[in-house]
């Protein structure tokens, strides 16, 4: 019986790691930003930022019909780690759903998502470069930024580069 018992603590324990680190790592990410970014008097919501390296699997504008014809509804954006136990944000994928097919987009790697503020500083010394990706790892998980890089890449669908 006491096996038992040590065996079901043992899954519930990898079940609530699992289910609880990647919100716990989000959190982490983001107490650690704001505490940097207070540090140095700017804030990380007033960072601006760029998704030029943003790594498009079609071309664009895209001739489609079912792409061209997508609502900006039907893009969807997921985060992408590394593992479960130990996440670390590695870029987010976006894709169009539609009838439940899943058709992958764009990619934009975290390493890719620069801030011009933090460039500047980690130039200067004053940040280093886990300090420089935490903080864009912040940058790119806040709401606001996902629904402008949802926006992006639908505009560049709809319109292209030009």
């Amino acid at each position: 019986m006491i096996e038992l018992a040590f065996i079901l603590a043992t899954l519930v324990f990898f079940m609530v790691s699992a289910l609880t680190s990647r919100p716990l790592y989000n959190l982490s990410q983001k107490h650690y930003s704001n505490r940097v970014t207070a540090h140095y008097g700017f804030k990380v919501s007033d960072l601006h930022y760029s998704y030029d390296q943003m790594i498009y699997f079609i071309s664009m504008p895209t001739t489609l019909p079912y792409i061209k014809n997508a609502l900006k509804e039907d893009l969807v954006i997921e985060q992408d780690y590394s593992s479960y136990f130990f996440p670390v944000l590695k870029g987010i994928k976006i894709s169009l759903k539609q009838n439940s097919e899943n058709m992958y987009l764009a990619y934009l790697p975290i390493g890719n998502f620069r801030l011009p503020h933090l460039d500047k500083l980690q130039h200067e010394g004053t940040i280093h470069e886990q300090t420089y990706l935490r903080i864009s790892t912040s940058k790119l998980l806040d709401p606001g930024t996902l629904q402008e890089v949802r926006e992006e890449v639908y505009k560049q669908l709809q319109v292209g580069r030009y």
